[in-house]
């Protein structure tokens, strides 16, 4: 019969009780004997007396008797498993699991250290080394100013090149608004840049880029063959470029060009010059020559008021010279003979 998974002997269901040091085969052993007995005398074969079989006894065991022993008491017995477990020293289990874990984070520790080396040995051995640092996506930048502010040694393993010190060098140039640098196995580095688009010119002697947030740029031997409108009646400083902290003073020229290319963008092309060397007016000079004086702030009804005036000129032949928009209700026009 079983309880609780422990086999027990069938004697075990005998009110007799029986003692853990009682050898069970010994009782076999006399039954076996007197079966030989009886046998011998059956078919008329005299024997003397037999010899007794000695018998090993067997070692006492403790069994599960329902209702008499706690099942919490006995040793072999896993309340957590609801199972007979074999006996085991207490508190070895832990240590052992503990001993696992750290054997498996030492072979994994191996395996990456001698993964690293192994890489680095083929590398090493195959030569991998930079030769070529190639600029990509550039137009006001030289390849030459790109190449020396990343900073790339030739000849260095192409594994064991600061990329990213490379690409963060790069990224605070003036004109880059951003990049990407690849690495092309064998031996090659491209760097992709993504420069700013300047919005005007800002003449200072030199010529300066200025983009649609107001930041300054600054020369390049591109920028003398942009088509881009020219602001002039300010200076540029060299702890100016690069940053927008001349906003607030060419703002008033960035905002009348950004109008005027949505309201009527092929008169933005004609725009030539914006000057703001006066406070309180801005002075714009088209490419046929016309002055037009308006306010620091530019509407759309000083551009119909433009557009009206240029056109009761054309009809009665005449060209203008000058056109002041500042005063209200009026428009000052000076005219010029034809050219």
């Amino acid at each position: 019969m079983y309880y609780r998974g422990s086999r027990v002997p069938l004697s075990e269901k005998s009110p007799r009780f029986h003692t853990a040091g009682v050898a069970y085969g010994t009782r076999f052993q006399a039954a076996k004997r007197e079966w030989k007995g009886g046998k011998d005398l059956f078919l008329g074969w005299g024997g003397g007396k037999e010899k007794p079989t000695p018998v090993r006894s067997q070692a006492a065991h403790a069994f599960y008797r329902p209702g008499v022993t706690p099942v919490e008491d006995t040793p072999a017995y896993s309340g957590r498993k609801k199972a007979w477990t074999p006996p085991r020293m207490p508190g070895l289990s832990r240590f052992a699991w503990g001993l696992k874990w750290a054997g498996l984070a030492l072979l994994a520790l191996a395996v990456v250290w001698s993964k690293n080396k192994t890489t680095a040995m083929l590398q090493d051995v195959a030569g991998l080394r930079l030769e070529r640092v190639s600029v990509d996506g550039n137009h006001y930048l030289t390849d030459d100013e790109v190449i020396q502010t990343a900073a790339l040694p030739l000849g260095e393993s192409m594994f064991k090149l600061d990329l990213n010190g490379a690409l963060e060098r790069v990224q605070k140039m003036d004109w880059v608004e951003g990049a990407f640098i690849e690495r092309r196995l064998p031996r090659s580095i491209v760097i992709s840049v993504r420069e700013r688009k300047p919005a005007a010119l800002l003449d200072d002697g030199d010529l300066y880029g200025v983009d649609p947030q107001g930041r300054v740029l600054p020369p390049s031997p591109a920028l003398l063959r942009e088509d881009l409108p020219l602001i002039s009646g300010l200076t540029a400083k060299a702890d100016e470029l690069g940053n927008t902290t001349t906003m607030d003073s060419l703002k008033p020229a960035l905002d009348f060009l950004s109008f005027l290319r949505k309201k009527d963008p092929v008169l933005a092309q004609d725009v030539s010059e914006v000057n703001l060397s006066e406070a309180d007016s801005l002075k714009v000079t088209f490419i046929d020559g016309v002055q037009a004086d308006f306010n620091p702030t530019v509407d759309e009804t000083d551009l119909r008021r433009m557009a009206l005036v240029l056109s009761d000129l054309s009809g009665k032949g005449k060209h203008a010279a000058t056109m002041d928009f500042r005063y209200r209700g009026m428009v000052l026009v000076k005219t010029r003979e034809a050219p």
